[in-house]
């Protein structure tokens, strides 16, 4: 039986933007002919993004709520974007809070995929636009849906600028936001930190691989201890487009102290997060096992976690020694709390089933709650974990932060 809804990418990478489509321009010219204003608002869609495609959590993040704006409007609604007031918008809420199972995916998959045999790029069939994340159906979080209308309003005011639509429905929505006129799960707070015992857990698991494995599991090791006391977002220590992070990100600064630099995170910063004994512990370990020399030197090009097997598709198709991208990451963070789950399961069902829900964005969660639990100051905290502000800071503890 055929999908009733055919969700597909419609915006490319953003060092593919000048090119576009040609499959999707091909569509959208079809499409002018049904839908008022198709390949103008498209054409505007673009240039929104180009506009941020310098920035490249804010460019995938906006990329994804366009192409689920425009996907539903046009093959859901069969409506212009000019036809998008309050009413329309909340239905779209309505959708994406609830969507059709054929549109959700056991885990998150790339929008194209590089054939390796002709170097074609091709829309991934394994895409979603909707992932289901830990067990139970598919729920969203309020701050989920919070940053989705954020997104979008900021797109309503691009189109306010250029003339195109007057009003902005996602602002309207946002500022109307409550837990009471919308389908989303609450949290006290936010994606759970684990526990101590969790944690304990988890750290004679990642323990017991290494002594199992150590070629394999060394890096494991330096990827949790980063996680833990440097807390970083996983797009910071992955692999993307226009970044690979490198060994030579460990910097020995000035003062003497070793720190890890991340040269662009969210909202286009930069910072530099200094590194403790346990972290340069785990850093020695790992380059030893690479047959490096303990410390690495300012010009190395060396990836920060390399690839045991090589790529299989895109840019590092048949490459093994290539940086690991966002996907790799988690799978290797979800494998190790599976592993910890069941060796817990017996004196911990509640806790074990609990740490097989979590995800990756648990352990920074983990980290600033024992960096703060530890008296650290707060103003250090939220610079360490690339925050702007120290309300920010009220998500991962119950202590009052006034």
């Amino acid at each position: 039986m055929e999908s009733q809804y055919q969700f597909i990418p419609l915006f490319p990478h953003a060092e593919n933007l000048d090119m576009g489509l040609a499959d999707v321009n091909a569509l959208v010219t079809q499409l002018d002919k049904q839908i008022a204003d198709a390949s103008y608002s498209y054409s505007l869609a673009f240039e929104y993004l180009a506009e941020n495609r310098y920035s490249p959590n804010n460019f995938k993040s906006i990329r994804s709520e366009l192409n689920l704006l425009f996907n539903w409007i046009w093959f859901v609604q069969k409506i212009s974007l000019k036809q998008v007031d309050r009413i329309m918008m909340r239905k779209f809420i309505d959708f994406c809070n609830d969507p059709p199972e054929e549109l959700v995916a056991p885990t998150s998959y790339p929008y194209f995929i590089t054939d390796k045999d002709t170097d074609l790029v091709q829309v991934n069939p394994k895409w979603r636009p909707f992932v289901l994340r830990g067990a139970g159906g598919y729920i969203r979080k309020t701050a989920t849906l919070k940053a989705q209308l954020s997104l979008l309003s900021g797109f309503f005011l691009f189109l306010a600028d250029v003339e195109y639509a007057e009003k902005n429905p996602a602002a309207v929505l946002l500022r109307r936001l409550n837990v009471n006129n919308t389908r989303v799960t609450e949290s006290e707070d936010g994606d759970k930190a684990l526990s101590e015992v969790q944690w304990q857990y988890v750290t004679a698991k990642v323990d017991d691989l290494v002594e199992e494995d150590p070629n394999k599991h060394q890096r494991t090791k330096l990827l949790f201890t980063l996680l833990y006391y440097l807390y970083p977002r996983v797009s910071e220590i992955a692999a993307r487009p226009g970044f690979t992070p490198l060994m030579s990100n460990f910097k020995k600064h000035r003062s003497g102290v070793w720190v890890f630099s991340i040269p662009q995170s969210k909202g286009g910063k930069s910072r530099i997060i200094p590194c403790p004994e346990p972290v340069m512990i785990a850093l020695k370990a790992y380059r030893e096992f690479l047959g490096l020399s303990p410390l690495p030197l300012p010009d190395e090009k060396i990836p920060l976690f390399t690839r045991h097997q090589a790529g299989t598709h895109g840019r590092d198709a048949g490459v093994l020694d290539s940086q690991l991208g966002i996907e790799a990451i988690r799978g290797i963070v979800n494998d190790v709390f599976d592993k910890t789950a069941n060796a817990m399961e017996e004196e911990w069902p509640y806790e074990a089933q609990e740490l097989r829900g979590f995800s990756i964005h648990s352990l920074r969660h983990t980290g600033i709650s024992h960096a703060i639990a530890q008296n650290q100051p707060l103003q250090t905290v939220m610079k360490n974990a690339g925050h702007s502000d120290l309300a920010t800071l009220s998500i991962y503890t119950s202590v009052d932060l006034r």
